[in-house]
């Protein structure tokens, strides 16, 4: 019933229960033996009539993801230890405290990269990466089946339990602007982190890329989900990628580098007008983000079970064409 200052119907109170895993159960197809592998000096390429799909052989990194309508990768996958710092993270010193992991993520030296495929006709290209500021290593995973379906795994291993906490433990792609149409199936539609979240319920829901961008006026990180079981980046033709994760994973994207929101070192008195929107999708799509926190602002971190504990981490999600 209505009271003097609450209609009648008014929600009070919501909760929302989780009934089947959020776990894929197939994740790829078996191929077929149409996919040719080619190999020169400077890259290699996996292709059928339908896809081309190449690799750096330099950096290790995506070149071309071609489903028939043109390369749409500005930047392949590299894997991302760092989040552009949030206000709580500079009060308990995030930058000189976990900036290995900002060191880790700038500088990835390719130790090999190699290509093969099986019986089922999947073709596999391994990447291993040296990361000299953790003294660890990063290996990323690329599966590929006659469909153009990607499976990418990524596995951080050989590190020290003495290290600092990670801030992120994800991957960071970049494809052309015109794949700004958002769809998820996850916790939305506002933005949330691991440890504020259960204020968001999942749903499937859609966006731009502009929407997504949650413009705090001191720049720094912003406009993420959890718990996404997929996500899928389309242009005004209906046509893209849909990215899947194993398990539940984490993702935002914006039209900025996810340097544009990064003060640095120290906190610096930016605005929102120094946020300049780019010709491009930028993407992260992570196995976690540590919480925000919020405690206090002058020296609490996120509580324990937000924290990321430096360790041997692995994820996996697949990415497939929207055609």
């Amino acid at each position: 019933k209505a009271t003097d200052l609450v209609p009648e119907g008014h929600e009070i109170a919501y909760e929302q229960f989780e009934l089947t895993d959020a776990k894929t159960p197939v994740f790829l197809t078996e191929s077929n033996n149409d996919i040719k592998i080619s190999n020169d000096d400077t890259s290699i390429s996996v292709t059928t009539d339908a896809f081309n799909i190449a690799f750096n052989k330099k950096t290790g990194a995506i070149s071309t993801l071609d489903y028939g309508q043109g390369n749409i990768i500005l930047e392949g996958v590299k894997a991302n230890f760092w989040r552009p710092t949030t206000d709580n993270d500079f009060g308990f010193k995030m930058p000189k405290k976990l900036g290995v992991w900002k060191e880790a993520s700038k500088q990835q030296k390719l130790i090999s990269i190699e290509e093969k495929q099986d019986s089922k006709g999947l073709v596999s290209i391994k990447t291993v990466f040296e990361l000299p500021a953790v003294k660890g290593k990063v290996t990323i995973n690329y599966t590929i089946n006659s469909l153009g379906e990607i499976v990418v795994t990524t596995n951080l291993n050989d590190v020290d339990a003495k290290l600092p906490m990670l801030p992120r433990f994800g991957n960071n792609l970049i494809i052309k602007n015109e794949f700004n149409q958002v769809k998820w199936f996850g916790k939305g539609p506002f933005e949330n982190y691991q440890d504020r979240n259960t204020a968001a319920l999942v749903g499937e829901y859609q966006s731009t890329v502009d929407e997504l961008y949650y413009p705090y006026i001191r720049p720094q990180e912003n406009g993420y989900r959890t718990e996404t079981r997929w996500v899928s980046f389309i242009n005004n033709e209906g046509k893209g990628i849909k990215i899947t994760g194993l398990d539940k994973i984490s993702f935002n994207t914006h039209h900025q580098y996810n340097d544009d929101f990064d003060a640095g070192d120290t906190k610096k008195q930016r605005h929102t007008t120094d946020i300049v929107k780019r010709d491009l999708v930028n993407i992260n799509i992570d196995y976690k983000q540590m919480g925000v926190g919020g405690d206090n602002s002058w020296g609490r971190t996120a509580h324990k079970q937000y924290q990321i504990k430096p360790s041997n981490l692995s994820y996996s999600y697949s990415i497939k064409p929207i055609q």
